[in-house]
């Protein structure tokens, strides 16, 4: 059973890195006391909740100028809103994120409703409110299956390999099924055992016989709620 995920969204510290553009929207807003224009870069999911950051610039303000943005995100068929708030005071850029939970939420393009509020230090009439939206794209990570080892022994057969994203991470894939399909010469693929991915992206699967010289072994991975499944090359003894 897939994990069970809470729909936290905490802003966390500067620094994080920026995911493909092909996910990124922005929007903008202007005051009489400064401008907004905020970026959220969406991307790919690197673990059940995963943080996508967000970059908020802020010009035109003056030193003593207060400013908020409340981010409220929603994805169609999602079960929550995705919610993240920065603040600052004068000029800048701040980055920050907003946590998205596959099993809650999950990949897909979302719409972020940002509430903007810029505040004069000392007159009570410069109080702007605005409000942008922002478009963005959560998507499941690429994986790659890959069997590592075929070996016959005591009247068995034993598969292992491990199924990772394209960037090495074992989170998105972990506790997904593995299939092993079979084929001898002339026939066709079989099904001969299921497993689940472990923690660290590696799967075992044993079967109870062994086979001729020229039999072939694929892997396929079934996916999960944050990784696309794939299918290893083959493998012949």
């Amino acid at each position: 059973m897939r994990r069970a995920a809470l729909a936290l969204a905490l802003p966390l510290a500067l620094g994080l890195a920026a995911a493909p553009a092909a996910f990124a929207g922005s929007d903008s807003e202007a005051t009489p006391i400064g401008t907004m224009e905020i970026t959220i870069d969406g991307g790919e999911f690197t673990e059940e909740c995963t943080d996508f950051p967000y970059t908020v610039d802020v010009t035109g303000a003056a030193g003593g100028v207060d400013w908020s943005a409340e981010i409220e995100a929603s994805r169609s068929g999602g079960r929550s809103t995705p919610s993240a708030m920065t603040t600052g005071t004068g000029s800048g850029t701040v980055t920050d994120s907003i946590m998205i939970c596959s099993g809650v939420d999950g990949a897909g393009d979302y719409t972020a409703t940002v509430a903007v509020k810029f505040t004069h230090p000392t007159d009570t009439t410069k109080v702007y409110d605005r409000t942008m939206t922002i478009d963005f794209t959560v998507s499941k990570a690429e994986s790659e299956t890959t069997i590592t080892n075929v070996r016959e022994r005591s009247g068995s057969t034993k598969v292992k390999g491990t199924v990772l994203t394209t960037t090495g991470l074992s989170d998105p894939t972990m506790f997904g099924d593995v299939t092993i399909k079979v084929k001898k010469s002339g026939g066709s693929w079989k099904t001969k055992g299921t497993e689940q991915v472990d923690e660290d992206g590696n799967f075992s699967v044993t079967i109870d016989r062994t086979y001729e010289s020229g039999t072939k072994f694929k892997a396929v991975f079934g996916g999960t709620d944050e990784a696309k499944g794939s299918t290893s090359s083959i493998w012949e003894l």
